[in-house]
């Protein structure tokens, strides 16, 4: 298993990517909160953007985030990594969102960073 710290670089990391000048345009009026559940660990984490700003990352239970993903934190590290996709986890059902399908879409884009 990924120690704790490495994990949750790359969780600040991922909020990061919402400012990267390639897809921060795309976020843009984004009013939204992105909750991780890590299975795995029983922990959750939530990233809530405010005009597409992200904010510091927060360890907490939310009631009902706008988006959801659960996975292990092994599947986090590799998905972050680029060492398999998000759509392949999600077909394997290691990789669960809810999302709206026009969610999903423009979260893929961070995918490519």
């Amino acid at each position: 298993m990924t120690d704790k710290e490495e994990f949750l670089q790359l969780l600040e990391k991922q909020a990061e990517k919402y400012t990267d000048p390639r897809v921060a345009r795309h976020f843009k009026g984004w009013n939204k909160t992105l909750q991780y559940h890590f299975t795995d660990i029983e922990e959750y984490y939530v990233i809530e953007l405010v005009d597409g700003i992200p904010q510091p990352v927060e360890k907490k239970k939310l009631d009902d985030p706008t988006i959801m993903y659960s996975m292990s934190v092994d599947i986090f590290v590799a998905l972050n990594k680029g060492e398999i996709s998000g759509f392949k986890l999600y077909q394997q059902k290691k990789l669960k969102i809810k999302a709206t399908m026009p969610e999903t879409m423009k979260l893929q884009k961070l995918d490519k960073l």
